[in-house]
């Protein structure tokens, strides 16, 4: 094999690399090996036409650089007064790599990156012909002897979890850029019509380091010894969603090493990977991250970091597929992949509000950012009205572009397509129910065991992602409502949870799987217009904690304060009100310090906060904004106070330290229901008023009923029933009404002129149950439960009085 290779040019001066080597020879014998196997492949002769095309793919990047990095500026001339004789930079301590920059492990080969970054810069310099290979002959010297030096220190790190960031996007980003900044010369070398060794070496590295992007870091399962499979790119964290796609320079790496299969490969992975998944058919998607069923996304395990990891994966799987178009790669895009593009689009705008992303979905959420901006998907957007038209439907592609536009005006109003893009939504993959208009928007996000919650970072991230997803309630109309406010929150106190209070007890912690309820009950039934319901039984866990989890983080054993406390929890959306109720509220863990809360509202005061009296009922109205009212019977157990508060942005989230302009207070309003130290099976009431001016004054419902097996609320008119029955059997009795379930589920029951609508959920997620029994008034219905990748999601039933 050898021989083969050195007739290529692929391994010639190698030697001098590894003759210098002592230290983690196993890390650079395992990196030679790969390289040569990989070379090896690629050189066997395949299709010709796809063997030509791959030269025009090498000509393309020689003269477009791949993600340029400060390659546009005179950043060159800094970098060459840094770089030594012996190759290695003034200002860049070797000692330094493997530590833990800004707190992220997985950035712990900044000091390589920072130095291929800076020969990246200088190789442009060459390309441009500001400088010059003879005339700056000492320089090409120590720029070689530096691409030598770096590389032998990154392919000699062990191959462990930390060769993440740096050694699979960074450094095989800058080495391959590089590559082709020189292409002539690296031609010459593997074709033999140049023989110099260091310069050989110097390719034959920069391969090494480019195929990082492939090989690192190792899954330490069969695709280590093969990474040119379709089952690299599939059920691990790190080879799925943006991880596998978004940010690895895989593309540019295959045509360094002009290999066919890699091409070959990435095309088919690209098309497949626009797809959706769920949890029931987590198994056999082709990626279990990504877009999900129900019109949102997952990152990081089933988190629902809608806006990061499923947007940067298939947002790249479409820039390579259009880079590919006419070429023996071309691939087209399937129903398949336009009917899930369609759905994360619609159900991606539940998410979005008025030029702002909705609080608490992705690890920054406590990163200050005032200005409103375009949706995430924008770009994905444009790219398809423009490359991949040809695959939509007439009316579809009227839908893309009308959507493309108003996403550039930061409002995304869709009144032509009302029903997918206002209303209500179940997001059954991820927990949460959404309410959007053009008035307000009200977010439910519930947790399962069945979803995660949200990763916390300490050192470069959110610290304190905690209660982001045990029934937290977000009331807004403008759309920024939390933002400021986040700078001096009090976590413990999120909208709508239900929790010890003691923010001065906890610790920042890294999970990378956040926390969830330890029970398999969430649900929410709609008919998608004004109306819904949802529950779930919450009872916090470590999301780290569930089995195949192989990025724990530093949070096991710590904050004791998250854990003990029990609530049966459901929202009930009736116009333009929402009802909340608890129920079997209990403090597990009594002897731990702190009162248990439920918080109704955490928010930024933007206008005069006072009380409107009703007719035996109390409303708090913060002016322009929500009014919010506990049930009589709790109100000796209701507060409030409005405060300024200091704000501390580095301790909710080290990102904001590069940030100007920080407020320094905020003003706060905030009001909860305090339940004593240790409640047990306590419960609560309240409502939140969402409309124009101010309440009516009496409640335009009725509370039917508030246990733990039960939990049901009908308007006033009797014209909407909203239910969430935790266990089968039970039967719910009221006036001129009595229903059972056969499952546990949500029923929502409307009645219109001449029948009723129903919609039914199933609670747990039961991809065997086929159907649910309701009894309503003495009927008995049979509502089919929908079924596979779509389990979990609403049924609608009509049936004639």
């Amino acid at each position: 094999m050898k021989q083969n290779l050195i007739r290529w040019g692929l391994c010639m001066g190698i030697t001098v690399v590894f003759q210098t080597a002592m230290a983690q020879e196993t890390e650079r014998k395992a990196a030679f090996d790969n390289y040569c196997q990989y070379a090896l492949e690629a050189s066997k002769p395949t299709d010709k036409a796809k063997e030509q095309a791959i030269l025009s793919y090498r000509d393309y990047f020689s003269k477009n650089g791949y993600r340029k990095f400060k390659t546009g500026s005179k950043e060159w001339e800094k970098n060459v007064a840094l770089l030594k004789a012996d190759g290695t930079f003034s200002d860049l301590d070797d000692n330094s790599v493997g530590k833990t920059i800004d707190g992220n492990e997985a950035n712990s080969g900044a000091v390589i990156v920072e130095a291929l970054n800076r020969l990246w810069t200088i190789s442009e310099a060459f390309k441009s012909g500001l400088l010059d290979i003879k005339r700056d002959a000492i320089l090409w010297d120590k720029w070689q002897k530096s691409i030598l030096h770096y590389g032998n220190i990154e392919i000699g790190r062990p191959n462990n979890s930390r060769r993440f960031h740096s050694s699979c996007f960074a450094v095989p980003t800058a080495a391959v850029n590089i590559y082709f900044c020189h292409l002539q010369l690296m031609d010459d070398i593997e074709q033999g019509r140049n023989k110099d060794k260091q310069l050989s070496a110097v390719c034959d590295m920069l391969k090494m380091l480019g195929l990082q992007a492939w090989t690192q870091p190792y899954r330490n399962d069969e695709t280590d010894k093969n990474v040119v499979q379709i089952e690299r790119f599939r059920n691990h964290v790190w080879w799925v969603g943006g991880n596998a796609l978004g940010y690895r320079s895989l593309l540019p790496v295959a045509f360094m090493f002009r290999s066919v299969p890699m091409v070959d490969l990435l095309a088919e992975v690209c098309q497949r990977a626009i797809s959706a998944t769920s949890q029931n058919t987590y198994s056999e998607s082709f990626w279990n991250e990504g877009f999900t069923a129900d019109g949102a996304g997952w990152g990081h395990g089933k988190q629902c970091l809608i806006w990061g990891y499923p947007i940067d994966g298939t947002l790249n799987a479409l820039n390579m597929m259009s880079m590919l178009k006419g070429s023996p790669w071309e691939q087209k895009l399937t129903r398949e992949n336009i009917n899930a593009l369609m759905n994360y689009f619609r159900g991606g705008n539940y998410y979005y509000y008025k030029g702002y992303n909705l609080p608490c979905l992705d690890r920054y959420s406590m990163s200050y950012k005032p200005e409103a901006s375009d949706i995430r998907y924008t770009g994905m957007l444009n790219q398809l009205q423009n490359d991949w038209k040809e695959y939509f439907t007439a009316e579809e592609l009227q839908e893309i572009k009308q959507l493309y536009a108003e996403s550039r005006e930061k409002s995304i109003r869709m009144k032509k397509y009302e029903s997918s893009y206002n209303g209500t939504r179940w997001f059954f993959n991820n927990d949460d129910l959404i309410k959007k208009n053009d008035r307000y928007h009200i977010m439910v996000n519930m947790a399962s065991v069945r979803c995660d919650g949200l990763e916390s970072a300490t050192g470069f991230a959110d610290n304190y992602n905690f209660y982001t997803a045990d029934g937290a309630t977000f009331f807004q109309k403008s759309g920024n409502e939390y933002r400021k406010a986040f700078g001096a929150y009090d976590v413990t106190a999120f909208p709508g949870v239900t929790a010890r209070e003691g923010m001065d007890k906890l610790t920042p912690v890294t999970n990378w799987r956040g926390y969830c309820s330890k029970h398999n009950f969430a649900a929410a039934a709609t008919l998608g217009d004004e109306n819904a319901v949802a529950g779930f039984i919450f009872e916090k866990m470590n999301g780290s904690d569930k089995d195949g989890v192989n990025d724990r983080g530093d949070n096991a054993m710590k904050n004791p304060i998250l854990y003990g406390v029990k609530a049966y929890k459901s929202y009930f959306m009736l116009g333009d009100y929402m009802v909340a109720l608890g129920a079997g509220i209990t403090n597990k863990q009594p002897n731990q310090e702190g009162n248990i809360r439920t918080t109704i509202d955490q928010t930024e005061r933007f206008g005069k906060v006072y009380i409107y009296e009703g007719d035996g009922i109390e409303w708090t109205v913060q002016q322009g904004k929500f009014a919010y009212s506990a049930f009589p019977e709790y109100r000796e157990r209701v507060h409030s106070v409005c405060e300024k508060k200091k704000t501390d942005w580095l301790k909710m989230n080290l990102d904001n330290k590069n940030k100007r302009n920080l407020p320094v207070e905020v003003d706060i309003f905030c009001m909860w229901i305090d339940h004593g130290k240790a409640p047990v099976n306590d419960t609560y009431g309240y409502v939140v008023y969402a409309g124009e001016g101010l309440p009516a004054r009496k409640y335009p419902f009725e509370v039917l009923r508030n246990d733990t097996l039960v939990q049901a609320v009908r308007s006033s008119d009797k014209k909407v029933l909203e239910a969430v029955f935790y266990t089968e059997g039970e039967e719910l009795k009221a006036n001129g009404l009595s229903l059972s379930v056969s499952s546990p589920c949500t029923v929502l029951v409307k009645e219109e002129t001449n029948s009723y609508v129903f919609s039914v959920t199933d609670a747990c997620m039961n991809s065997s149950l086929k159907e649910i029994e309701l009894v309503f008034n003495g009927k008995t219905i049979q509502v089919p439960m929908s079924q596979d990748m779509f389990c979990g999601k609403p049924t609608i039933k009509h049936i004639n009085k």
